[in-house]
């Protein structure tokens, strides 16, 4: 079977990068989505895109999302239900490289106390690099990590991302 368009699924998009999808790559299927940002495609909930049907998407972008997501397993389980098997996408969280799991708290609820236990007054976890991980390959997920290695120390140098930075690759097993 051969799809006319390859569909792309942004989580709380970047303008400019949404931008340049759209001029740039006009035969990409690009769906924005969020569940309080004004002018997206969607207004969805991440943790219940009944929206979209299953094998939907063959790439989708969530980049610091999942950390502001009370059930962020929920959220990966149908981030892996709408991605076409083989499909691919690209996750991103702060990594707190010291923990050695998760770090949640349900009692931590106001902003101030957010601040002090997560960083930021929305967040309501912070993830270690193993929990982190372990709840992708829980939704299904194989994980490619690429770091400094991949890109190499002259692209991290030039684009000025930590040499400890890894971006995390999700795919759906075919």
């Amino acid at each position: 079977e051969v799809k006319d368009e390859f569909r792309l699924l942004d989580i709380a998009p970047s303008a400019s990068l949404q931008k340049l999808i759209k001029a740039k790559y006009p035969h990409i299927g690009y769906r924005s989505a969020d569940m309080m940002m004004d002018g997206v495609d969607d207004v969805v909930d991440i943790t219940q895109m009944d929206l979209y049907e299953d094998d939907t998407f063959d790439f989708f972008i969530c980049s610091h999302i999942l950390e502001h997501i009370e059930n962020d397993r929920k959220a990966m389980s149908e981030l892996y239900r709408v991605l076409t098997r083989g499909g691919k996408g690209i996750v991103m969280v702060p990594v707190v490289l010291s923990l050695q799991e998760d770090y949640k708290n349900p009692e931590v609820t106001t902003p101030e106390d957010r601040w002090k236990h997560f960083g930021q007054d929305d967040h309501v976890r912070m993830y270690s690099k193993t929990g982190f991980i372990d709840k992708l390959t829980s939704a299904g997920f194989t994980v490619a990590q690429l770091n400094i290695n991949f890109f190499g120390s002259e692209a991290f140098d030039r684009y000025g991302i930590h040499p400890r930075s890894v971006l995390y690759i999700v795919e759906k097993p075919e």
